[in-house]
């Protein structure tokens, strides 16, 4: 073999192995492109928030747990409080009088009663038949017990004005417990109740 042969082999040789280091360094510098562009485009490079003090972080919790027991401790607010932002207060009379004796008296008492709730007029009053509303559809049950407290009344109780509230107060106890019992409400409907006629002989 010629020296010339030789020459052109071994410069042969060189050039395969300087071809296949530029095709190397060629994909390394592809995936180190792809690398850092797929970086760059999900925000790795993008300037981070300064982290929050944890002594600050555990501060805050700690108020929120604090806020939460006291919600706990003083229970939901009454319900009665958002009834009164929705509706206005309405009114009911009983038609009809309720007349008792006395408890240990020779006297006869004739009262007149009437209602006030802030639920809504029609769902508490409505006396449409089909429609009516909770007094009406349970008048009978409602009088029975407010007869049954009115027995129990003494003429002293009936002299005085703290005497006259205790039992209009017992009596809205009366008539919520039996709307709380056939409604299933949860809530007492009604707010007061009130002497619209008064007479004792």
């Amino acid at each position: 073999m010629s020296e010339v042969d030789n020459e052109e082999s071994e410069g042969g040789g060189k050039g395969g192995i300087l071809k296949i280091i530029l095709i190397v360094i060629g994909i390394l510098v592809l995936v180190a492109g792809t690398a850092v562009g797929t970086l760059f485009i999900t925000g790795f490079f993008d300037e981070k928030p300064a982290e929050e003090d944890p002594e600050v972080a555990l501060e805050e919790i700690e108020a929120e747990l604090e806020q939460t027991e006291e919600g706990l401790a003083t229970g939901p607010e009454p319900l009665t409080a958002e009834i009164e932002q929705k509706f206005l207060i309405s009114y009911y009379t009983f038609a009809d009088a309720f007349q008792v004796n006395l408890f240990g008296s020779r006297k006869i008492m004739q009262v007149k009663l009437g209602l006030s709730t802030y639920y809504d007029k029609d769902t508490m009053f409505n006396e449409e038949e089909g429609t009516s509303g909770w007094i009406p559809r349970h008048l009978v049950g409602i009088r029975a017990g407010i007869l049954k407290s009115l027995r129990k009344v003494t003429e002293e109780t009936m002299n005085t004005d703290e005497g006259q509230q205790e039992l209009l107060e017992e009596l809205r106890l009366v008539i919520n417990e039996s709307l709380e019992k056939y409604e299933k409400t949860t809530s007492a409907p009604i707010e007061e109740v009130y002497f619209t006629e008064l007479i004792i002989q």
